[in-house]
């Protein structure tokens, strides 16, 4: 069972691999540095103002801890064909969950250690803590993490409430939820953080020694939740597809047609003749598709929060500039969406009317994004002539991206 786990390990590794050369290409590398330089220039500023009397960032210290505490889930690599062909070996495949949880632990472990680190600063300046502390609230969030995987291991086997619903079996896991282990964690870090870091690791450390107890105890009585875990597994696997879908075309991720009937009203301002044929075709894909309208949605919010967040000046633009870019991107792949339509090819329209129509509805759709991103700015108490900077950068981007890399890239 390790040499199995070992093997889809490899594999994994090396498909992600596959797909992160794909995500940090040159531009998006460059533009990358310049992103997180800014950001970390306004949090230096920023953390020039803060001092002891901000007691209530530790709300907001707490918030990004327990947020930060969930990343990072046990990475079976479990199959659909387990179900089957593993079944007859399920006592050893306790071998095999092992060494995911292992792989999964240390792995989880180095995110909220850079966590801890990156957010260390705003702790120090608010409570005036030692080196001695600073070394428990490390402890602190390495042990409500060791508890929230140990649950999550629980959660493997047919014992949770949560998942299999037996708790006539095993009623003293019935509270074991995901709720019970989000409000756990809010308060052993409420323990760290307001009353002292040593005591809320010494907490921590006791709760996470007493769950692994229990996964002891009750494993081997138990058996494998094969259907729940091959669930967990793929949308664990698709919501890592779905970020590498941002950035390159990720055949795992497939999506969904729906009617929205409520988005009628878009397709009346489309002209429906010969000539602007594709230009209805792609837009009522747009409209019905959930794969690039979500994805546009995403980056788009994302966007949006992000600039009116981020303050004014170059850091902004830069964000701007980015999140355009990336959305333009992402919506190339769409131009040859229908190409598998034999319907499409017999049309009595040529290439360049194709790309015309398909340059008209990149246009629309960046152009919309600019503005919510200009709007976003505008509510964040913008100076005017950063908004207008704002907006001639757009234009410019927006033309670039149109009418020189989009043709260059589809031709």
């Amino acid at each position: 069972m390790n040499e199995l786990y070992h093997q889809r390990l490899g594999r994994h590794l090396q498909r992600m691999l596959r797909y992160l050369r794909l995500v940090f290409n040159d531009h998006f590398v460059i533009a990358l540095m310049f992103f997180v330089g800014g950001l970390g220039l306004a949090y230096s500023n920023w953390l020039k103002t803060v001092g002891p009397h901000d007691q209530w960032l530790l709300v907001v210290l707490g918030g990004i801890l327990l947020l930060g505490s969930r990343i990072g889930r046990i990475a079976t690599l479990i199959e659909p064909a387990d179900t089957v062909f593993l079944l007859p070996r399920e006592r050893d495949f306790h071998q095999y969950l092992a060494r995911a949880w292992r792989y999964s632990w240390g792995l989880a472990q180095l995110v909220q250690l850079a966590l801890v680190i990156l957010v260390m600063p705003l702790f120090v300046l608010i409570t005036r803590a030692s080196g001695w502390a600073l070394v428990a609230l490390v402890g602190l969030q390495l042990a409500i993490k060791d508890y929230q995987l140990t649950l999550a291991m629980i959660k493997l086997y047919q014992v949770d409430g949560a998942f299999s619903g037996r708790y006539r079996r095993h009623p003293r896991l019935a509270p074991w939820s995901t709720l019970t282990s989000w409000l756990v964690s809010g308060l052993l870090l409420v323990l760290g953080l307001a009353v002292s870091p040593w005591l809320g690791f010494a907490v921590a450390v006791i709760v996470a020694l007493v769950s692994r107890g229990l996964f002891r105890r009750l494993w081997p009585q138990s058996t494998v939740a094969w259907r729940a875990d091959v669930t967990l597994e793929a949308n664990r696997m698709l919501g890592i597809y779905r970020f590498f879908n941002l950035f390159t075309d990720v055949p795992m991720v497939q999506g969904s047609v729906k009617r929205r009937r409520y988005l009628d009203w878009v397709l009346r301002w489309l002209p429906k003749n010969q000539q602007h044929a594709f230009s209805y075709l792609f837009g009522r894909g747009m409209l019905r598709g959930t794969e690039f309208s979500g994805l546009v949605a995403r980056l788009t919010i994302i966007g949006a929060i992000l600039l009116y967040f981020s303050g004014h000046g170059w850091l902004a633009i830069g964000l701007d500039v980015l999140f355009l870019y990336l959305i333009g991107f992402q919506l190339l792949p769409f131009y040859k969406r229908y190409d598998n339509i034999v319907f499409t090819h017999i049309y009595p329209l040529s290439a360049k009317q194709r790309l015309r129509n398909f340059q008209r509805l990149l246009t629309i759709v960046l152009t919309t994004t600019a503005i919510i991103f200009i709007l976003a700015v505008a509510l964040s108490n913008a100076p005017l002539v950063q908004v207008g900077i704002l907006g001639v950068v757009n234009l410019i981007e927006i033309y670039l991206l149109v009418a020189w890399y989009a043709k260059m890239r589809l031709a």
